[in-house]
């Protein structure tokens, strides 16, 4: 015996409101001689023909038995042919993964939406596609340094043969601006742990720096050579910390991995506190060049702009990312509110490229808006409506007009000499397809109010040279910071860091620079080769 139930229940949606045998089974084809046969009416047959001994209500129930198993029968037929042809089976549909319905005509505006999907890449420029073919960064730790209340401490042992360095006496006062004579009390040195890098190799070298005291006989003070005054209370060198922010931002390592390679690896026992120190130190060196390249990007004729979503222990806030295609800028907020944008873009008067947030439209500079989102919405749109009529209709036309834009656009690139002459044409598809019209259809009417909306700020491309007609540089920028929330499902404090590097590691990464090699070099990506 087997319950047919159970390879329905939860696996298999008839469309009828219930499992009922009755209810399926008039839907696959089955029928009853009786209009009203149920399990219940059939014990009301079985008693009427015990009391009264007629023949015609014992024919009813046995016609009922059988009928009952010959829809049943009709049903497991029916889950047979499910199970074997559901993926061909056009009635037939799956809640995970639905089937993607299409007329003829619609099935080729997908095709080529996905060509200029695939043309919007980062590297539409080098691949030529045939559409005919099928604020400052606030830099703060509000934890005190040290291991948590009840941790086990983190010892380190220095090295018993460091390399010695000598370093010269202070010479002047720095308080009488006197010259210094040599302290009674002599040396004092500092021990730093640095890591080598050389075009083949890193190592390990434990460095003592050692020097002697200046003494100022006005104030009666000892003072430490300036160079040991710069690594007071610091025991791993610049390089080390280099290193560390490259493992963090660039391989998306967590602080404990880090902790643990820099122990296997170079025998240096930390903890992870000492890790986010050594973060947030070596962002003070960086300050100034994220705010440079927030300068650059306000002085580009177009700026891209984008946000998103991360969680902050347990309450969720908005990155924000601007960029030039060259230099990228990041920003935290506590809500998607666009204050922030309205102060940092007060004065400027480029393009803006962004996608269809509203937060951007109150923005007093020109608008480029994505037609990467606007293609992408209107392709899923079309799968969901592939028999709407009015839909498919504007979808055609739209399509019409655009892929002789983007075709030259690859031909030619972005130049206003070649992209004029599609004015006349921008015109006649708004004044014969949107404009005044009259649609029926819910999503018909949908996109005719939005392409009325954003005429203005979808064509400004084709008025000046080289101004993108996507936003996929900024999505670009985010990727990295989407990859790393899905590695670590909430951020700390530390973000304002995290963002401070990311910004600067996303510039290198956009001028084809490495990322690395910026941070040992201390220097902006624009001066070092």
């Amino acid at each position: 015996m087997l319950n047919i139930n159970q390879s329905i229940y939860g696996k298999i949606y008839f469309p009828v409101y219930s499992n009922r045998l009755k209810e399926i089974g008039h839907y696959i084809g089955a029928t009853w001689s009786s209009s009203n046969a149920s399990g219940i009416q059939s014990l009301v047959w079985r008693n009427q023909w015990e009391e009264t001994q007629n023949e015609q209500h014992k024919d009813t129930l046995i016609t009922y038995n059988y009928e009952d198993c010959k829809a049943l029968k009709i049903l497991v037929d029916k889950l047979s042919s499910i199970q074997e042809s559901a993926n061909t089976l056009s009635e037939i549909d799956f809640a995970i993964n639905p089937k993607k319905n299409s007329t003829e005509r619609g099935e080729q505006i997908h095709k080529q939406f996905d060509s200029i999907l695939k043309f919007g890449h980062e590297n539409y420029d080098s691949k030529k596609i045939s559409f005919n073919s099928i604020e400052d960064v606030e830099v703060h730790n509000e934890r005190k340094p040290g291991g948590q209340v009840g941790h086990k401490g983190v010892y380190r042992k220095v090295s018993k043969t460091p390399k010695i360095v000598v370093v010269p006496m202070r010479k002047i006062c720095p308080k009488h601006n006197r010259k210094l004579k040599k302290s009674a009390r002599g040396l004092t040195s500092r021990t730093i742990t640095e890591l080598i890098f050389t075009k083949n190799t890193i190592r390990k070298s434990v460095i003592k720096y050692t020097g002697l005291k200046g003494y100022c006989c006005k104030c009666k003070t000892d003072y430490t050579p300036s160079f040991l005054e710069k690594i007071r209370n610091q025991h791993f060198g610049y390089n080390f910390k280099a290193w560390i922010v490259y493992q963090r931002l660039f391989l998306r390592l967590p602080l404990d991995i880090i902790k643990t390679n820099i122990q296997e690896l170079f025998n240096e026992k930390i903890g992870q506190s000492t890790v986010s120190e050594h973060i947030l130190y070596l962002s003070t060196f960086f300050i100034a060049e994220n705010n440079l390249n927030l300068e650059l990007i306000l002085k580009s004729p177009f700026i891209h702009a984008d946000e998103t979503q991360v969680n902050i222990k347990g309450v969720n806030q908005y990155v924000w990312i601007f960029t030039n295609g060259e230099h990228v800028y990041f920003r935290l907020t506590a809500t998607r509110e666009t204050d922030m944008i309205e102060e940092v873009l007060t004065n400027y008067n480029g393009i803006l490229i962004s996608d269809f947030y509203s937060g951007y439209d109150s923005l007093k500079c020109k608008h480029q808006k994505c037609w990467v989102h606007l293609i992408r919405d209107m392709n899923d749109d079309l799968w969901k409506y592939p028999f709407d009529i009015e839909y498919e209709k504007i979808v055609l036309e739209l399509r019409n007009l655009i892929i002789p834009i983007f075709e030259s656009i690859a031909k030619y690139g972005s130049k206003k000499y070649h992209l004029n002459k599609f004015k006349k044409s921008i015109i006649k598809f708004y004044d014969n397809i949107i404009i005044n019209k009259n649609y029926n259809s819910d999503i018909a009417i949908k996109y005719q109010k939005r392409l009325e909306k954003y005429w203005n700020r979808l064509f400004t491309f084709i008025e000046y040279d080289n101004v993108p007609w996507n936003n996929n540089m900024a999505e670009r920028g985010l990727r990295h910071l989407a990859v790393q929330r899905k590695i670590s499902s909430h951020f700390n404090n530390g973000i304002h860091v995290y963002l401070l590097f990311l910004g600067i590691m996303q510039t290198c990464r956009f001028q084809k620079k490495s990322f690395f090699k910026f941070l040992l070099s201390k220097k902006p990506p624009d001066e070092y080769e």
